[in-house]
């Protein structure tokens, strides 16, 4: 099992190398330069752009499809929190248990994760499936959407079956051999590997270009004296 530890470890560093690169050339380009007249609040805008610009009713066309969108929301919020509980697990080794004693032992803890994990993977297999079956979606679909998609729905499933294990350890060794529990944890690994390596190249690594996006519609429509709406402001 060390083997897959360490090799998600190895590839997480991969993986924040590679989206510190992808940093560094976002902040090599530079301010946006925009020669128009300048007729409202940028900072405002930027603020806008990252909040009431992100609800459905201001979208294009997400208000007309509320359970996607739900379920979209849901999806990211799984997948920082599974990323979140990764990065508490290399701690809770580092640690000698330190951690797992007041966070992964406590089963109420674990329970709640491992419903919030198997909630927002539900949702990650229910927008594959759109995905798949839906008229407008298919033609514009490519294999990196559903690769990533895939594999942080995979991530969120495994690490809501490890820590469904942590919230009921006590009923299910007695069902369990060690083996079940020790390929959980190898799978684990091996899956958040994946991921890691996969990241930085796919769309996946609109991580780290989220905020730049947002900033750029912030600065281009605050400028403008477009964003916030009047009826926000």
């Amino acid at each position: 099992m060390n083997y897959f530890i360490y090799l998600s470890y190895a590839t997480l560093l991969f993986c924040l190398v590679f989206c510190f690169i992808h940093f560094l050339r976002l902040i090599k380009l530079g301010a946006p330069k925009d020669l128009s007249e300048k007729k409202g609040n940028i900072a405002a805008a930027i603020l806008y752009s990252n909040t009431g610009a992100m609800l459905p009713m201001q979208k294009e066309s997400a208000y007309k499809h509320l359970p996607t969108y739900t379920a979209g929301i849901l999806f990211h919020i799984g997948s920082f929190v599974a990323l979140l509980c990764f990065l508490v697990l290399i701690l809770d080794i580092f640690t000698s248990d330190a951690v797992s004693i007041f966070f992964f032992r406590q089963p109420f803890v674990s329970a709640l994760i491992a419903f919030c994990l198997w909630g927002s993977a539900c949702c990650g297999i229910g927008l594959i499936i759109k995905r798949i079956s839906s008229k407008n979606l298919r033609p514009i679909s490519n294999v990196d959407d559903y690769l990533s998609t895939i594999l942080v729905t995979l991530f969120q499933i495994i690490s809501a079956l490890l820590f469904t294990f942590y919230a009921f350890d006590q009923y299910l060794h007695k069902y369990l051999s060690h083996g079940t529990h020790v390929g959980v944890f190898c799978t684990y690994f091996l899956i958040a590997a994946l991921l890691f390596l996969y990241l930085p190249f796919g769309k996946l690594k609109h991580v780290v270009y989220y905020f730049a996006a947002r900033y750029h519609l912030g600065f281009f429509y605050g400028r403008r004296g477009t964003w916030p709406p009047k009826s926000d402001q």
